[in-house]
């Protein structure tokens, strides 16, 4: 994780209820969100990102990170609850996913806010 990424930490884990809400705003176009604000930066990065399951596509787009995220979650993934350095008192959601075939792990970092998920991180762990 890079200084700029950095965050505090809170506790491991998530209950049904989070996990669940990530998951139906992480499917539909209408929920998710991962512009760039100052207020609330990303670094959002699919297409730098290999997909293991990419046989026609070798990396990532936009929307199969966002149904990757979603499965991985469906799935059981660990996912870390932190404190959001900004905006600071906001909680964040991380998940460190083992791609396999050599690969760093994949950073994902997510935020709830209002009706939406917010993707704050989808890029290689540094």
């Amino acid at each position: 994780m890079s200084a700029s990424d950095a965050t505090w930490k809170r506790g491991p884990g998530i209950n049904a209820e989070t996990r669940n809400q990530l998951v139906k705003r992480a499917r539909s176009s209408k929920t998710r969100d991962q512009e760039f604000r100052s207020d609330r930066p990303t670094d959002w990065r699919p297409t730098t990102v290999r997909n293991p399951e990419g046989d026609v596509a070798p990396f990532f787009t936009p929307t199969t990170a966002w149904e990757f995220i979603a499965a991985r979650l469906e799935a059981g993934e660990e996912v870390e609850v932190i404190d959001l350095r900004m905006p600071r008192g906001s909680k964040g959601y991380v998940m460190k996913i083992d791609l396999g075939l050599g690969l760093p792990k994949l950073y994902v970092k997510l935020q709830l806010v209002s009706k939406k998920v917010i993707g704050r991180s989808f890029h290689y762990s540094e």
